[in-house]
């Protein structure tokens, strides 16, 4: 992607919005390297019982096609809405892997006698899917504000001066946004341990 990355979204979302088919695909490649970044970040994070059964292109695939088709019948006002668009897929891709592993989880057997549910030697805890679904659905019920933030800095990974350059807000502003956000996500969520 070029160095300036917010002023070439910023050039290929104003094609978007003329019409360019060319700038819709452009967009969505452009967004692919970030998309897998933020992928392998929150599946080795808040879905890691997940990574056993699931690779990291497939899921950064679903999450493209998505967003591929959205942007077939919306054109987005603004790369805070592309981003925010995109940030949204990715959230429905986990939470769809998340509730189909929960309808498979009772009919997994193995045949090397380990418990059910047991993948790569890891085993899948459905509590922990259960808490970290939890958390992402109430990532969706922040306030608008806080949401944008906390989307486009979590799922996409955006450093928080480019959240505030495509948000038209002031650094500061973005940070007192996302520390609102985390601490309204936090309540009530347990803690959770990165180690393996």
């Amino acid at each position: 992607m070029p160095g300036d990355t917010t002023h070439y979204l910023h050039d290929l979302v104003g094609r978007v919005q003329r019409g360019d088919p060319a700038a819709r695909r452009a967009l969505l490649d452009a967004a692919c390297g970030r998309l897998r970044r933020l992928a392998a970040h929150i599946l080795s994070g808040s879905f890691r019982d997940l990574a056993g059964r699931h690779d990291l292109d497939s899921i950064v695939h679903d999450t493209w096609l998505r967003l591929a088709q959205a942007l077939e019948s919306a054109r987005p006002e603004s790369v805070e809405h592309f981003f925010r668009l995109a940030a949204q897929k990715v959230r429905h891709v986990l939470l769809d892997l998340v509730e189909r592993k929960g309808r498979d989880h009772d009919s997994l057997h193995t045949a090397d006698g380990s418990e059910p549910g047991a993948v790569g030697g890891r085993t899948l805890d459905p509590a922990k899917l259960a808490e970290w679904t939890e958390f992402h659905r109430r990532a969706a019920a922040l306030p608008d504000d806080e949401r944008a933030v906390f989307e486009m800095h979590y799922y996409l990974d955006l450093p928080q001066a480019e959240v505030a350059a495509a948000l038209g807000l002031h650094p500061k502003k973005v940070s007192r946004l996302w520390l609102a956000a985390t601490d309204k996500l936090a309540d009530g969520v347990a803690e959770h341990d990165p180690t393996p």
